[in-house]
């Protein structure tokens, strides 16, 4: 039942998207949906999830649980005797009042954003609640940082770190938005970057290298784990797949950004916030070198994926009323919803992420 309520709500979504009209209504009820697949998500197995049931239920530390913010919610509610299925839709509403708070002050199009998340990041938040959380809290973090709020940004991550430390990886970005020279940055970023993705192709494993370098320095054994975690392994060309994500994720700013450019009643702040996403955009240049080594690194596209879902979405109303003088909003968002589909597709981890629909307490 929830599966054919989640896919006829999404197709209901695009209707009124590709048809210029929003409705509050049926983003409400969308959004409760959504609660609901994310709260009834049952699956066992080889799954994330299964890992995070553990901890929750009987304290096991499968995989690294010291996020200590996320140790502490899951802590709070687990000694309350709640179950992990309330515990995950309080994961949900936790993360969903962050991302409302910056659709409501970018004025975003409800309908548009429901319909772009459900297709790439809700799913996969499913298996990363602590991830959920930090991305979440790191979108508002951003918003800050796109009105010259440096310090709330930098706040901002510091508390998303505590829910994921991985998060941390974004806070450089505030050095890069500083610098002005944008050619710059554009060539440092080019320069860095292919020269690693030369010398893993070359070497196919630098966690030796990382460790003789780093190691002597910091002497720490958990340090040369990670290491050894994150560059253990040799360059498989399956990084390609990612890399396609990350191509699509640049061309679809760029047109949302020249589109931008063109729509004469846009306040000067929206454009800021454009500009930024484009930024970020370009800061994810320097993930794509560790991505050959582990797809974890693949997250910070996925944040990126969530910036670009929010600018769009931000400019949406604007478009509406310009919409016979710009075709181009229907070919994103068709572009977009195709695309994204047959990502998944090609990524053969479609009926994984999906699986949750099929395998839910509600069904």
């Amino acid at each position: 039942m929830i599966s054919l309520l989640f896919y006829f709500m999404f197709f209901v979504n695009l209707f009124l998207v590709v048809n210029k009209k929003s409705s509050k209504t049926i983003a409400s009820i969308s959004w409760v949906i959504l609660l609901f697949v994310y709260g009834g998500n049952i699956r066992t197995g080889f799954s994330d999830l299964t890992y995070y049931r553990q901890r929750y239920y009987e304290n096991l530390n499968s995989i690294i649980f010291d996020d200590k913010g996320y140790v502490w919610l899951a802590d709070f509610f687990s000694h309350k005797d709640v179950s992990f299925q309330v515990f995950l839709a309080v994961i949900f509403i936790i993360s969903s009042i962050f991302i409302y708070f910056i659709a409501k002050k970018l004025q975003c199009n409800y309908n548009l954003l429901i319909l772009l998340f459900s297709l790439f990041y809700f799913f996969y938040s499913l298996e990363v609640i602590r991830f959920f959380i930090a991305n979440s809290i790191a979108l508002v973090a951003y918003y800050w940082l796109f009105h010259q709020k440096r310090l709330f940004f930098i706040l901002g991550m510091i508390i998303a770190y505590f829910f994921h430390a991985s998060i941390i990886f974004l806070l450089p970005f505030v050095f890069f938005y500083s610098i002005k020279d944008g050619n710059k940055k554009i060539s440092l970023l080019i320069v860095v970057s292919v020269f690693l993705i030369v010398m893993n192709l070359l070497n196919g494993n630098q966690s030796s290298y990382l460790i003789g370098l780093i190691g002597p320095i910091f002497n720490s054994d958990s340090l040369k784990e990670r290491i050894q975690f994150y560059t253990g392994a040799s360059t498989r060309l399956g990084f390609l797949i990612y890399y396609l994500y990350f191509i699509f994720n640049m061309v679809t700013i760029y047109h949302i950004r020249k589109i931008s450019y063109h729509i004469e009643n846009l306040p000067l702040n929206k454009l800021k916030v454009v500009a930024g996403v484009y930024q970020q955009n370009l800061y994810c240049v320097i993930f794509l070198p560790l991505i050959m080594f582990n797809v974890t690194f693949f997250r910070y596209i996925i944040f990126t994926t969530t910036l670009n879902f929010v600018c769009y979405a931000m400019i949406f109303p604007y478009l509406r009323k310009s919409f016979s003088k710009n075709n181009n909003h229907l070919v994103i968002i068709l572009s977009i919803t195709g695309f994204t589909i047959l990502w998944w597709i090609m990524k053969e981890n479609v009926l994984m992420f999906y699986e949750a629909l099929q395998v839910n307490m509600f069904n």
